[in-house]
């Protein structure tokens, strides 16, 4: 069996005069390596080699929560109804609480009826098409004017003729300004057909729902009662995928371990302290290797994103991470 020794020794207390008094204490930074030891065994790692592939054991590593998400009022209102319970399952876009929306339905409503009308006057071409009929009938009458005074010279007289061809060029403008104001329509079409989107959006808004799916745990509001725009209302945590948390050795390259394959093992938790508990494994990938060096343990944060599908981890739980383990 081998042993490790530490020579743990308390340093060695001075004395130091100061202001005509005396006092005893360690010299400046004689408790350095205490506290490095300290560091040291709370967060030993153990690296060992397994069919060829390096491991890293380490004994207390936390599980936390990747996914706990505060959902706010988007805007002012009164609570008309709640619905969700604490710990219910919900999935992203469920309904959580709905707002008093009576007046806001209501302009919804009056939006739709102008976007209808205007709908109707953009496809209303009857001006249009009764300025292309009268063009056709006013150029039929100045070719037969024209053809009379080639036949017999004088029939139709010249001004009559400039007066047929005014009318022409009178028609040929109102086509123009006929299709014109249906472009125009339409334009105002689209007009109200925004401000339709634009009341849906706030009927929408009045609806509260979950922009992740998980665990309802906390509902912070009541029937009835007024909310301010960005008050959270409901608190909603996702155990799947899961979080476990640890620190490693900095010093020995600890970024290599990022990607690598995890084992998370957590023994089920018993009343009767003499029944065998099982122990569980849950497997995952490293996500997360901390740049930042801790300039007295030496140690990094790490963190592993486990598959939890039973959601049986649950945030706070402690248990062993073994980093490179298929």
């Amino acid at each position: 069996m081998n042993s490790i020794l530490f020579d743990f020794r308390l340093p060695k207390p001075t004395t130091r005069q100061a202001g005509g008094c005396h006092s005893v204490g360690p010299q400046a930074g004689a408790w350095e390596p205490v506290v490095r030891l300290i560091a040291f065994l709370a967060t030993f790692t153990l690296t060992t080699i397994v069919n060829g592939q390096e491991t890293i054991e380490v004994d207390d590593a936390q599980v936390s929560s990747i996914q706990n998400t505060s959902i706010s009022a988007p805007i002012a209102g009164i609570i008309e109804s709640i619905a969700v319970s604490e710990g219910d399952e919900v999935n992203k876009g469920d309904q959580l609480i709905q707002l008093d929306a009576k007046l806001v339905r209501t302009e919804y409503d009056a939006a739709i009826a102008a976007m209808q009308a205007a709908k109707m006057e953009s496809d209303n071409d009857v001006d249009a098409r009764y300025a292309r009929r009268a063009l056709e009938f006013h150029v039929r009458e100045l070719r037969q004017s024209e053809q009379a005074n080639t036949k017999f010279s004088g029939a139709v007289s010249d001004s009559e003729v400039e007066k047929l061809r005014l009318v022409v060029d009178q028609a040929r403008l109102a086509i123009e300004q006929a299709e014109h104001e249906q472009l125009v329509a339409k334009a105002r079409t689209s007009e109200k057909q925004a401000a339709v989107r634009i009341a849906k959006q706030r009927v929408d808004d009045h609806s509260i729902t979950a922009s992740v799916g998980g665990q309802v745990v906390e509902i912070t509001v009541q029937l009835g009662e007024w909310v301010e725009a960005g008050k959270p209302v409901v608190r909603i945590i996702s155990l799947h995928p899961i979080r476990v948390e640890c620190f490693v050795d900095g010093r020995q390259q600890a970024q290599q371990w990022f990607g690598k394959p995890v084992k998370f093992l957590c023994r089920e938790s018993s009343v009767d302290k003499e029944q065998k508990t099982k122990m569980m494994t849950f497997r995952g990938r490293v996500d997360f290797v901390s740049p930042e060096l801790h300039p007295v343990t030496g140690q990094v944060r790490l963190w592993a994103t486990v598959q939890n599908p039973d959601g049986w981890l649950q945030s706070g739980m402690r248990g062993k991470l073994i980093i490179g383990a298929e």
